[in-house]
């Protein structure tokens, strides 16, 4: 497969930074088909047809469920709010197209576990937006650990600490730490 037809659900901030990462995943990890951003779905069509052309889709749609229809779509990116989710999944899925869904997966756990369990009897991939899952300096972190390069690795930490202003403050936020399960690589969180 050269290309990869995207659908985008969702135009807020994270549906920006959905459309700019699938406009520079080329650029960034190589030897991948290349994102066709074909459709993206917002509340209106007005609204739609507005950030489809500021993002650079195709086409646009105020309607979710003629995109999760659409035979160019390829992938169903979500990135609505939470309780849209299950919904949009699911139909997604039913019409058998891979779901990129963004965190949190879902408003509680009988819809997470509905969209794991449709995707698994329909075969179809699905992943949940964790930012780092395949960072390359995570997956470097755990090869080293593999290896025994740096020791027995007994708990794995992340601190990402981001600056903002507002007014005439700046503070400092702290990410709490994640701690993984004794030699367990850092994608297996307990």
């Amino acid at each position: 497969m050269d290309t990869i037809g995207i659908g985008l659900i969702g135009t807020g901030f994270m549906g920006k930074s959905h459309a700019l990462a699938f406009r520079a995943v080329k650029a960034a990890f190589g030897d991948v088909p290349t994102p066709r951003l074909e459709l993206l779905c917002a509340p209106s069509a007005a609204t739609a047809a507005q950030f489809g052309a500021q993002f650079g889709f195709d086409r646009s749609t105020g309607d979710w469920r003629s995109l999760v229809r659409d035979p160019r779509v390829d992938v169903v990116a979500i990135t609505t709010p939470n309780a849209w989710h299950r919904p949009m999944a699911l139909e997604a899925i039913a019409h058998g197209k891979a779901v990129y869904c963004e965190k949190p997966m879902a408003s509680n756990l009988d819809d997470a576990e509905a969209m794991a369990d449709a995707a698994a009897r329909a075969g179809v991939p699905t992943m949940v937006g964790y930012n780092y899952l395949h960072n390359p300096a995570v997956t470097h972190a755990k090869a080293l650990i593999d290896a025994g390069a740096i020791g027995r690795c007994h708990a794995f930490g992340v601190v990402m600490a981001t600056t903002s202003t507002r007014g005439s403050r700046t503070k400092e936020r702290q990410s709490p730490v994640l701690r993984s399960k004794p030699n367990c690589a850092p994608n297996c969180a307990a």
